[in-house]
């Protein structure tokens, strides 16, 4: 078993188990403590002692902090930079099983970029999976509706064929499609949450 080591601590404000839906956020018990970063877990200070998510349990680093969460964060604690870290914790309900919450980290722009570039390699949350762009986003949705030849592609998304090729490789690369332009899982995945 790996030893725990330190890595990283700092002053922070969060919400260790936010409650939103969607992308609205509707906790708002932000707390200010400390968050304690080891290579294997976020350690959280609350009250007098810890709560912590081990790194294994994260299923995603970064998620795009939608304007209205800005704005709750800016009007609670008078920062917008917010970093969502989802996760999975033991199920209160259900003995043995899993369910997903969200922690939400904020602070200073520079401490919540350097904690962004520090989890996403640990959890394995590739950052260029969050990077496609609206043509990316239209071609991915064209072909999730079944339309993969290049010609009705073009007339549909407007882009002429190298460009729409250059976008279908960078779906490929990202392992959203396949090379004939179906949907892999993580595709499908990808599209459902955009819509």
């Amino acid at each position: 078993m790996a030893q725990e080591q330190g890595i990283a601590k700092v002053d922070l404000t969060y919400i260790f188990k936010a409650v939103m839906m969607g992308n609205s956020l509707y906790s708002d018990n932000w707390e200010k403590g400390v968050l304690y970063l080891t290579n294997l877990n976020l350690w959280f200070s609350e009250g007098g002692g810890w709560v912590t998510i081990p790194l294994q349990n994260i299923t995603m680093v970064g998620r795009e902090v939608t304007d209205s969460i800005r704005m709750k964060a800016q009007r609670s604690i008078g920062t917008t930079h917010v970093l969502i870290i989802d996760y999975l914790q033991p199920s209160n309900v259900v003995q043995g099983a899993s369910a997903s919450s969200s922690a939400l980290l904020a602070g200073n722009e520079a401490v919540i970029n350097t904690l962004k570039s520090y989890l996403q390699p640990m959890c394995g949350t590739p950052p260029k999976k969050q990077s496609l762009s609206d043509l990316d986003k239209k071609l991915l949705y064209m072909l999730y509706t079944g339309v993969n030849d290049m010609q009705k592609l073009a007339f549909f998304i407007g882009a002429d064929t190298q460009t729409l090729a250059e976008s279908f490789k960078s779906l490929r690369d990202q392992n959203l499609c396949d090379n004939s332009g179906n949907l892999t899982e993580e595709g499908t995945k990808q599209i459902q949450e955009m819509m």
